[in-house]
């Protein structure tokens, strides 16, 4: 599919070739997503080089989560009005010139207004390309392609983290924002040659349209309490890796290798999420989540309890941990859109506006308990884990009363 389309003129759902999109969006996923985490590993260098605490630095992930996450609750319903590809597109080209203005800064406060812009314009992607395979993609595929993207926004939060500490060494943090800048210039060019334009039929146009029907889906028990769940994934996420890079042992926080290895070692997990869909998707997905974030938070209590001091210990309950995580947000993310009917772009805006907003708050867990050492975050986080399960626990008893109910 060729952007011969308009992008302003409303056109019908015509099927998008699955490979080329699903392969762009996915790549897309990995990069501008891992813009949040590319900073965890530079957060030491970056404090040194602008004569600032290590804890303050963390605000830099977290400026960037709160303008990601509130700018979905923007691009979502200009994205209806004026197209997916043309919101994805501008999106890119904002993150491209704040990621080449980040590597200029000279204090922290313009670095944090960078990142807050990054963040904005990251927003452009993630609820808009899942509401652009909702509609292009053929049914019998939009699952594994949904999944694919799902997936590589949940491995962003390791691959950002493996492309910031390898470009370190190489390039400064500095350089390292101004590559990064590079590659997603080129891949706004790629997402123009490959989606096409259009604006899409049947969805609230316009932001008044939005908050109307995202004041609906709030409304709905069911998609309130996945809402409130989805705080606690990516949450968690961020601050077990956050806590591990600066409050680990020695042994891991002194050894760039090490860490690098304990990150990359996560990868292989989330590379299978999308190949287990088949076997997974059995199971409903508000009891798969919460059965998830239960392996997850045993996982973190026993990481909390040895305290990080075996490296292969460490890594196998990393591995655990994050095959968890990314086990959770493919069904959700398709539970939420079928939920949201003719309003997908508000219901997919609202479930990743949660799910950013938590990954956000993670760094300042982390900072707020730092005086306990390794063990105060991670247990809270555990705890934090075990709340999100109670909750989609809730969330799949009430889904499943209304099925009984239907049928009754």
């Amino acid at each position: 599919m060729t952007s011969s389309h308009s992008d302003t003129t409303s056109s019908p759902a015509i099927a998008a070739p699955f490979g080329r999109t699903a392969t762009v969006l996915t790549l897309a996923g990995l990069l501008v997503v891992g813009q949040m985490y590319l900073v965890l590993p530079l957060l030491p260098d970056m404090a040194r080089d602008l004569g600032i605490p290590v804890a303050t630095a963390t605000w830099t992930t977290t400026a960037f989560g709160l303008a990601y996450a509130g700018g979905f609750l923007v691009t979502g319903p200009l994205s209806d009005l004026y197209g997916r590809r043309r919101i994805i597109v501008v999106g890119l080209g904002v993150l491209t010139a704040a990621t080449a203005a980040g590597a200029l800064a000279s204090g922290l406060p313009f670095l944090l207004a960078c990142r807050i812009v990054q963040g904005l314009g990251a927003a452009g992607l993630s609820p808009v390309a899942l509401a652009y395979l909702g509609e292009r993609i053929a049914p019998r595929r939009r699952s594994i392609a949904v999944t694919m993207l799902v997936t590589a926004m949940i491995a962003a939060t390791v691959t950002g983290q493996v492309t910031g500490q390898i470009l370190l060494p190489l390039a400064g943090w500095r350089g390292t924002f101004l590559v990064n800048a590079g590659m997603i210039a080129a891949l706004a060019v790629a997402i123009r040659l490959v989606l096409s334009g259009g604006r899409p039929q049947g969805a609230p146009v316009g932001p008044r349209a939005f908050l109307a029907a995202a004041g609906r889906l709030l409304t709905r028990p069911l998609l309130l309490l996945i809402y409130l769940a989805a705080l606690t994934v990516l949450g968690s996420f961020v601050a077990v890796y956050t806590a591990l890079q600066l409050l680990g042992p020695p042994q891991l926080t002194d050894a760039p290798g090490a860490m690098l290895a304990l990150r990359a070692s996560s990868l292989p997990v989330l590379v299978a999420v999308p190949l287990l869909a088949p076997v997974l998707n059995r199971v409903r997905p508000t009891l798969r989540a919460a059965l998830a974030l239960v392996v997850g938070a045993a996982a973190v209590g026993v990481l909390a309890v040895q305290g990080a001091a075996a490296p292969l210990v460490t890594g196998g309950l990393m591995f655990v941990f994050v095959g968890a995580i990314g086990a959770v947000s493919p069904g959700l993310t398709e539970q939420v859109a079928a939920l949201s009917g003719p309003a997908r772009g508000a219901g997919v805006a609202l479930y990743t506006f949660s799910l950013i907003t938590g990954a956000s708050l993670g760094p300042q867990l982390v900072t707020a308990l730092a005086g306990g050492g390794l063990t105060a975050p991670l247990a809270a986080t555990g705890v934090v884990q075990l709340a999100g399960a109670g909750i989609l626990l809730l969330a799949d008893r009430y889904r499943s009363r209304q099925e009984a109910a239907e049928l009754g």
